[in-house]
C-alpha cells in the first residue's frame, strides 16, 4: 500500500530486492500544488528504477478534488509511461480531508463524479481505486457507490475505517462487507494486515475476494507476503532483516546526500512499526549514528 513518507523508491527496491512476495507497488499519492505536480512526487518515479523482479508492477498514485487537477495528474502519469493509475479516496489526513481530497471527497458526489469523469480521456491507463467507507459515516460511500460503479475500474481497494478515526479503533468488518456488495467491481481488502493469518483469514471468509493491500503490517515485518506465499509463517530469517536495513541505508545516503542525520532519522521512523520491546525500541531511537542503529537492531534480533 501507499505509505506517505514510508513506501518511497529506495523502500520498493529495497522490498523488492531482500523480500518479495508482492505483486504491485503503489507510489504514495502525487499530487498538485499551486497548479503544479510537486517535484519531489514526481523525482519518487524517475527515480524508481526496475525492480530485479521483472513480474512486480509499480502504480502510481494520484489524489485530487477537481477534473482540472485530475488532467494535469493523468497527463504525467500518462507520459511518463505508466499504464495503471489508482486513485486515492481513502487519505484520513486533515491537510488532504479538509480540502474534499482522499476520503473528504466521499462527502461530496458531485466531486467524486468530476474526478472519475477524466477516465474516459485515457483509454491506455487501467484505473484502480482505493477508499474508505467514509470520512464521517459510512453512509457516504454507499452514497456514491453507483457513481463508481459506473467508472472503468480495474478493481476497488476499500479500507473499512472511517476518515476521522485515522488508523485508530476496530476495522468495521460490517461496513466493509456492505460496501464490497454495493461494489460491482472487483474488490481488494486493505486495513490491518498484520499477518499471514489474517490474509488466510480474510480469503476463508471473503473467497471472493480480488486480492489484499498490505501498508503498515509489512513496515512492521518485511516478510510478511514471502511469510504468507511460502507458508513458513513462523521463522525469521535475522540476516536478511539486517540486509534490508543496510540497503535502506545506503539507498537514503545516496538520497540524502551522505547526510547520516537524515538517514538515522529516516532509519528511526521505521521503528515506529516495528514489534521490538520497549528496551531495543529504546535502544534504536537513542541510535546516535547509523552503524550503532544497526547494531542495536541485530542484538534485538537475536
Amino acid at each position: 500500500a501507499p505509505i506517505q513518507g514510508f513506501t518511497d523508491y529506495v523502500y520498493r527496491n529495497a522490498h523488492a530486492r531482500v523480500y518479495g512476495g508482492i505483486s504491485k507497488y503503489f507510489t504514495p499519492f502525487i499530487r498538485v500544488e499551486g497548479g503544479a505536480l510537486r517535484k519531489k512526487d514526481i523525482n519518487d518515479l524517475i527515480y524508481s528504477d526496475d525492480f530485479d523482479d521483472p513480474g512486480v508492477e509499480l502504480v502510481p498514485q494520484v489524489i485530487a478534488n477537481s477534473a482540472d487537477d485530475m488532467a494535469l495528474l493523468l497527463d504525467f502519469v500518462a507520459e511518463s509511461g505508466y499504464k495503471a493509475c489508482d486513485i486515492n479516496f481513502g487519505c484520513p489526513f486533515p491537510q488532504q480531508s479538509k480540502k474534499y481530497r482522499g476520503c473528504g471527497i466521499l462527502q461530496n458526489p458531485d466531486m467524486v463524479a468530476d474526478v472519475l469523469g477524466c477516465i474516459g480521456d485515457y483509454p491506455d491507463i487501467e484505473f484502480s481505486l482505493k477508499m474508505r467507507l467514509g470520512y464521517e459515516s459510512a453512509a457516504e460511500s454507499m452514497a456514491v457507490a453507483d457513481i463508481i460503479n459506473e467508472a472503468r475500474l480495474r478493481f476497488v481497494t476499500i479500507h473499512p475505517r472511517l476518515g476521522k478515526q485515522m488508523y485508530t479503533g476496530d476495522v468495521d468488518m460490517e461496513g466493509f462487507r456492505n460496501l464490497k456488495n454495493a461494489i460491482k467491481h472487483p474488490v481488494v481488502y486493505n486495513g490491518d494486515v498484520d499477518s499471514a493469518t489474517r490474509i488466510k483469514t480474510l480469503e476463508d471468509e471473503f473467497p471472493d475476494l480480488h486480492a489484499v493491500m498490505i501498508g503498515r503490517g509489512i513496515i512492521a515485518n518485511p516478510g510478511l507476503a514471502a511469510a504468507y506465499i511460502s507458508g513458513d509463517t513462523k521463522s525469521f530469517d535475522r540476516s536478511k532483516y539486517l540486509k534490508f536495513i543496510n540497503i535502506l541505508a545506503e539507498g537514503y545516503a545516496i538520497q540524502y546526500g551522505n547526510s547520516e542525520f537524515m538517514v538515522l532519522d529516516k532509519l528511526k521512523t521505521f521503528f515506529n512499526y516495528s514489534a521490538f520491546d520497549k528496551k531495543v525500541m529504546k535502544s534504536i531511537q537513542k541510535s546516535r549514528s547509523v552503524a550503532e542503529l544497526i547494531g542495536n537492531v541485530a542484538i534485538g534480533i537475536r
